[in-house]
């Protein structure tokens, strides 16, 4: 069944130009609902109401105070509002606070408007008129250029159900916002509900929430459940985006959640401490904007110091527009797409704002012509397009289908089907299929190319080593990328016939050991030395003695005669001939099998050696699972019994 449309009006307007008096008249409600505010005659909260038009429709109105003082609060109840009704009054025209407010609307993209021309009542026509041209300069070149402009009176009454039309008119043209992709919600209020608990509202940006679902609020990572859920001060069993939503929270107290907060579904999104974005300098900015430079970043209904860094460098002047990276010590939730605006601290003024493009990146130095290149992409409205090129910008870790939910604001499916789509088109990979993990193919083909040329390397410094370790060579990769993906690589090399293994090691298909005339030498020299020791192992130093060699030296020639199975080497560093070692092993399968068990003088009987390498010859026998210790004996294991 197909959901109504979701409307939600801000107003906008300088302090004392009757917005609140207006949604009164329009709704009947007052939204002023603080004690000060009543007693002062100003807003200071945001308020709410509801407007019922002729057709049936229902549209929510954020109300949000016009005093310098609280911009921070108007852009909190501003994000995320379908159409503005901007006001001006008649006797006063356009005033600081007006203009800041138009431009604040302008940068969050508010889409459409309608001025209404209030406290008309209290001017004559020729001061009307006057108000309707000042009005007109101020919107030139902006959303509300064509904007309809309605003459009105609280007091009165007069216009109120003309602007009332054009209300409804207005929302015909708005488009419905997405209620399938994350569920969104910043909160712009948290209060205790007798009998209730904690409650939250806030405008439903994108995506849906029902009763009983499971919540996260960020950036704190407070788990909660949705007891219940109104829309319009009624219960509903789910709310979709673009509504003014409630949520009764079960698990999260009051004190743990605040304005700027935003709930969603767990494991669906993070917080940040930094972002990626395209900003315009708005063109009554007092100042440039400089490099490093320290302003407020309002998003949602967040407020957090940032530092600016300008890639590309330079500074950025009033009317200009480029990419940035905004840094915070605090952290924030934000996702592509997302409006903001940036204000100074002194004086707070609004310097400029824009749209978040990845927000999640690496730190990029100010000159990153890459970056720029890729950022550029990501102001594409083809999702394939936007999807490559985060898959480029998260090289090393790749995208699971959350990730790319987050990413590209779409469904889980949406995102599935289009990682589905990159695979096939060759830009990524799977490396870990628990996870759904998807990687740059890119990146693992660099990735590739470091694991030959380490392997190259290694094979030059040790010609007569079969391979290197798998751990060893995960051990030259930094600790941050993920070792499945490392693990990935080696396996596509392996498929590709350009690597090959050998239990725990790893070496490059075209290598092949050799040997050296010197090596060679040294090779008859130690199996010469280690036959004639028979069952007293010598070691890799009393190799080199007889040798009259260094250590260094005889180890890889040793290491090489164990791999190729023309040695055996017990943990202590003994070597035997490996011939030797097979006749040992037949014997004790023998005395097993009579007996039942061995003993260390059964070992030293067998072999003639003494204690130091009996104890050893035994501990080999267990590694070999030969035989299995139990106590003082050893029993047969699972290598241990004769063959019938």
């Amino acid at each position: 069944m197909s959901q109504p449309k979701r409307i939600i009006l801000g107003t906008a307007g300088h302090i004392d130009h009757g917005k609140t008096s207006l949604v009164r008249a329009l709704t009947g409600i007052d939204t002023d609902r603080l004690k000060e505010e009543k007693k002062r005659g100003i807003t200071i909260e945001l308020g709410f109401a509801t407007l019922d038009l002729a057709d049936g429709r229902r549209i929510s109105i954020v109300d949000v105070p016009g005093h310098e003082k609280f911009v921070k609060t108007m852009v909190a109840g501003a994000f995320g509002i379908d159409m503005v009704l901007f006001i001006v009054a008649a006797d006063e025209g356009v005033m600081p606070q007006t203009r800041e407010h138009l431009d604040i609307c302008s940068l969050l993209g508010v889409p459409a408007g309608v001025v209404a021309l209030t406290k008309i009542d209290m001017v004559d026509a020729e001061m009307a008129e006057l108000a309707r041209e000042d009005v007109s300069e101020l919107v030139k070149g902006t959303f509300l250029e064509n904007a309809p402009v309605v003459p009105v009176s609280a007091v009165t009454g007069e216009g109120v159900e003309l602007l009332k039309g054009e209300i409804s008119k207005l929302a015909d043209s708005i488009k419905t916002k997405d209620a399938k992709g994350l569920f969104r919600l910043p909160v712009d209020r948290v209060f205790t509900m007798k009998g209730f608990g904690t409650v939250v509202t806030g405008t439903l940006l994108t995506g849906s929430v029902k009763r009983d679902d499971d919540v996260v609020v960020l950036p704190s990572g407070k788990e909660a459940k949705v007891r219940g859920a109104q829309v319009h001060g009624e219960a509903v069993d789910k709310a979709y985006a673009g509504s003014r939503t409630a949520l009764n929270l079960s698990g999260v107290g009051v004190d743990e959640i605040e304005r700027g907060d935003i709930v969603a579904h767990p494991g669906e999104m993070e917080a940040t401490y930094m972002v990626d974005a395209r900003l315009r300098i708005l063109p009554s900015a007092e100042k440039p904007l400089k490099d490093r430079q320290k302003l407020r970043l309002h998003i949602s209904a967040r407020e957090v110091p940032v530092t600016v860094s300008i890639l590309g460098g330079g500074v950025m002047e009033a009317g200009g527009e480029g990419f940035v990276q905004l840094r915070s010590r605090e952290k924030f939730i934000a996702c592509p797409s997302d409006r903001f605006v940036l204000r100074g601290f002194s004086p707070a003024r609004t310097v400029g704002g824009g749209t978040i493009l990845d927000h999640r990146p690496s730190r990029h130095k100010s000159k990153h012509e890459n970056a720029l290149e890729r950022l550029e992409k990501l102001g594409s409205e083809d999702a394939e397009e936007r999807l490559k090129t985060f898959l480029e910008l998260r090289r090393h870790a790749g995208l699971t289908p959350k990730e790319a939910q987050a990413a590209l604001l779409v469904t889980l499916d949406d995102a599935r089907n289009l990682l589905q789509k990159a695979v096939q088109k060759g830009w990524c990979a799977v490396a870990d299929r628990k996870a759904q993990r998807h990687v740059s193919l890119s990146f693992i083909g660099e990735t590739a190319a470091k694991i030959l040329s380490l392997l190259g390397d290694f094979h030059r410094e040790n010609p007569l080593r079969r391979g290197m370790g798998v751990g060893e060579l995960r051990s030259k990769f930094p600790s941050w990328l993920d070792e499945k993906i490392v693990q990935f690589t080696i396996e596509r090399l392996i498929a590709e016939k350009k690597v090959d293994s050998e239990g725990d090691f790893i070496f490059r298909s075209d290598f092949k050991v050799s040997f050296n005339e010197k090596d060679e030498g040294l090779r008859t020299l130690v199996m010469k030395i280690v036959r004639e020791s028979g069952f007293e192992g010598p070691t890799v130093e009393y190799l080199a003695e007889k040798a009259q060699s260094q250590a260094a030296a005889v180890k890889p020639v040793a290491s090489f005669l164990v791999a190729e199975g023309e040695l055996a080497r017990t943990k202590e560093g003994f070597y035997f001939e490996a011939a030797l070692m097979d006749g040992f092993i037949i014997k004790v399968r023998e005395l097993l099998a009579q007996k039942g068990e061995i003993t260390i003088a059964d070992v030293k009987e067998l072999t003639g050696a003494s204690r130091k390498y009996t104890i050893p010859l035994a501990e080999f026998l267990d590694s070999a699972r030969v035989t299995m210790r139990k106590g003082e004996v050893r029993v047969a294991g699972p290598k241990g019994r004769v063959q019938g």
